[in-house]
């Protein structure tokens, strides 16, 4: 079994830690840690051992200083990483939730305050103390209690803070020696989730995992649920042996699209679809994320041995990557990568592609998911956020240019994408850049695939996770303090389920994402599948099929970045209203994209009743409703959200948000939904005519653009169900004739 391996062992194997020009953290792994407390002081954390992920706890922090006194203008931190979304302490109000105080000996002023991105990388998140007044001297205790501390939201084993002392009140902390990790742990279970294959053979066995989660997203234990459905076979399941997952062993013996029922006390669900085929198909589909975000060896939590375990067991991912920013990534990191990632790499069952994320800022080229076919001793990074003993003499690559001319010919594939520092699309690869991604826990970026497009780039579409919080594949925006909304998935067709066959598909574009939904879609124009560039002799025509995880709202063609057609597959239902707020702030990585929503609506005269959540992403969305009045606290990003409601009168509706209003009587929804602009990046609000929940799963369409413009022209679909999910085809680029 492989053994975790955490921050404080990788990272001391630097000399420090931080962004150049900025706050550095010196981990003086040359002392003892007898040595190090002797010398600079002992911290200590009284938290307890187990706390429920998103609850409140009590938590004492505690400075007992060593030999080295801490004169006007020194300071200490308490920080944590990047991910760990604790709610932001206060110090104005006793009475409210996360108030800290502070302790501190006689004599001795020091100024508390809090930063939510503070200047040591990784650990973003701290509280500050400096010394105002007076000295701290050998022995002195400082304390900071925060007392109903709302914690962090994702479940994890290796909960911890880092304690730095600051002697000359400059930019270099040192490093306390690290109090004991805690653990975070799921709370009670909210919803049941079951995971089929995207595909399978009559006569062949698959595993269907069933797993229960909680508010926040994480696995959470229950006892052995129910499993039925028409056509398979289902054995006994068991127990993952690391993770809260059932797997059922399932037999398919008839063909046909099938979607299974799981039950587990009061909880139920239904699986995502399965296309069951009488013999085996030339190309297979497989659910995977080549952007599964990163672990404790960048900004995220957890091991990498977590990372490809929990993308396989619990996600039920059939490949997966780490993307590490590479300026964490020293040389011992690295060959950490390259010992672990292949561990977790079986054809046939799992992928692990051994990756890393060149991150440079944007206008120096933006950042780039390298995934490789082969191994790779040489880390050829953007830059480094370390100072290592022994330096790496690999030199560094801080440029599209120069990094794009020298992975030219090596067996790498990439994906471009929106994250912490958006991809620069002024440089462009075709040879090894073939995919782009449209959705992540930062935001749906539509945006960012139609400038590829205008740019006349070759595009293959991906969604995935870029996450931060060790749960690649099946994550949520926590409080929404790194990211926005839940992960992104990629469906690839490939010949195989290996390194080098889903590669191929992946660099043909046989691939389509979705925002998280296992939607089966299935695209061609005139027989070519998604991803082909075809030229042919009379007008094109596109047929496709999709089935979905839930009813079918709307199907668009696009031509290029404009929408030629629209199927509306669900028809309205009557006596049953829509309110839908949705899009982004602006261009950009997660804290530009997200909106805030919060607002109300009122009905004058009459009262509402059946009010039900839309597109949520999770337990930060909220939603009260009281006779006449609705109200919530809701963001978006690129996605939208609202809710669905019945009314005893048809009176005046009028909604009020932080982004914008509407006002309109329900009597004039009835033919046309009334959808208001709000500026932005497509931000809107519209309320109409709900869909019926008994429309189609699934559709079979097709389109003949009898007047194809001259050139050649990407030609994609885009799907919406009424639970807002998406999925989006790669295009078809056509030369008509």
């Amino acid at each position: 079994m492989l053994l975790p391996v955490n921050d404080s062992h990788l990272i001391t194997a630097n000399v420090c830690n931080g962004i150049p020009g900025q706050g550095q953290v010196y981990h003086c792994s040359d002392l003892s840690d007898e040595e190090r407390e002797r010398c600079y002081g002992r911290a200590e954390l009284e938290i307890p051992s187990s706390i429920v992920a998103g609850e409140t706890v009590e938590v004492t922090f505690r400075f007992i200083l060593g030999e080295t006194a801490l004169g006007e203008g020194a300071g200490l931190r308490v920080a944590w990483r990047w991910p760990f979304d604790w709610s932001d302490p206060q110090t104005d109000d006793p009475d409210r939730p996360n108030h800290a105080t502070l302790a501190r000996p006689d004599g001795v002023s020091i100024d508390l305050r809090y930063q939510l991105r503070g200047d040591l990388d990784p650990w973003h998140h701290d509280l500050d103390l400096r010394v105002r007044e007076g000295s701290l001297e050998p022995g002195d205790i400082v304390e900071i209690h925060v007392a109903d501390w709302e914690a962090s939201t994702f479940a994890t084993p290796d909960g911890a803070f880092l304690f730095v002392i600051n002697p000359d009140g400059h930019d270099q902390w040192i490093r306390l020696v690290d109090p004991p990790r805690f653990t975070v742990a799921p709370g009670s279970p909210e919803q049941l989730l079951a995971i089929s294959p995207g595909d399978g053979i009559v006569g062949e066995q698959a595993i269907v995992r069933v797993r229960a989660v909680d508010a926040w997203e994480n696995a959470t234990p229950i006892d052995a649920p129910i499993l039925l459905g028409e056509g398979v076979d289902i054995a006994t399941p068991a127990l993952c042996s690391r993770y809260p997952v059932w797997g059922f062993p399932v037999t398919w013996s008839t063909a046909g699209v099938h979607r299974l029922s799981a039950s587990s006390g009061n909880l139920c669900t239904s699986s995502n679809p399965t296309l069951v085929h009488e013999d085996p198909p030339e190309t297979r589909l497989y659910w995977g994320d080549v952007h599964a975000g990163q672990s404790e060896i960048g900004c995220g939590a957890g091991s990498l041995d977590h990372h490809y375990a929990y993308a396989r067991d619990v996600a039920s991912l059939q490949f997966a990557s780490q993307q590490a920013n590479d300026h964490y990534v020293s040389r011992e990191i690295w060959q950490h990568v390259r010992d672990v990632t292949p561990r977790h790499d079986a054809a046939g069952e799992f992928l692990a592609y051994l990756g890393c994320e060149w991150s440079p800022p944007t206008v120096d080229g933006g950042d780039r998911n390298v995934l490789y076919l082969s191994d790779e001793p040489r880390m050829r990074r953007s830059g480094r956020f370390f100072t290592e003993r022994e330096p790496d003499p690999e030199p560094d690559l801080p440029y599209a240019p120069e990094f794009l001319y020298a992975f030219r010919d090596e067996e790498v594939f990439l994906n471009l994408h929106v994250g912490g520092r958006p991809t620069n699309l002024e440089w462009h690869a075709p040879k090894i850049e073939p995919l782009f991604e449209i959705h992540s826990t930062h935001a749906t970026s539509e945006w960012f695939v139609f400038d590829a497009i205008e740019k006349g780039y070759k595009v293959g579409i991906t969604a995935g996770t870029d996450g931060v919080m060790g749960r690649p594949g099946a994550c949520g925006p926590g409080r929404r303090v790194t990211r926005n909304v839940r992960n992104g998935l990629t469906a690839v067709r490939a010949t195989g389920l290996q390194q080098r066959s889903v590669a191929e598909a992946f660099l043909a574009r046989r691939c389509y994402g979705t925002t998280g939904a296992r939607i089966l879609l299935d695209v061609d124009v005139d027989g070519h599948p998604m991803g082909s560039a075809i030229e042919i002799a009379g007008p094109p025509t596109l047929n496709l099929r999709v089935d979905g995880t839930a009813p079918i709202e709307r199907v668009d063609l696009l031509r290029d970045t404009e929408v030629i057609h629209t199927w509306d597959v669900a028809p309205p239902e009557p006596g049953r209203y829509r309110l839908l707020w949705g899009g982004a702030k602006t261009r950009g990585t997660a804290g530009d994209q997200r909106q805030i929503w919060d607002g109300s609506m009122s009905i004058e005269p009459g009262r509402l009743f059946d009010v039900r959540t839309v597109g949520f992403q999770g337990a930060v969305d909220q939603l009260a409703h009281a006779g006449d009045r609705v109200d919530w606290i809701s963001a978006t990003a690129g996605t939208d959200a609202g809710f669905t409601f019945a009314s005893s009168r048809q009176g005046s509706i009028d909604v009020e948000t932080e982004v914008g209003t509407c006002s309109v009587n329900l009597e004039q929804v009835q033919s046309n939904s009334h959808r208001v602009d709000c500026g932005g990046l497509d931000r809107y609000i519209e309320i109409g005519l709900a869909p019926s929940d008994a429309s189609p799963l699934g559709v079979e369409l097709q389109y003949m653009d009898e007047s194809p413009l001259p050139g050649e022209h990407a030609y994609w679909v885009r799907v919406v169900q009424i639970d807002r999910q998406r999925a989006w085809s790669s295009p078809v680029y056509v030369t008509a004739g």
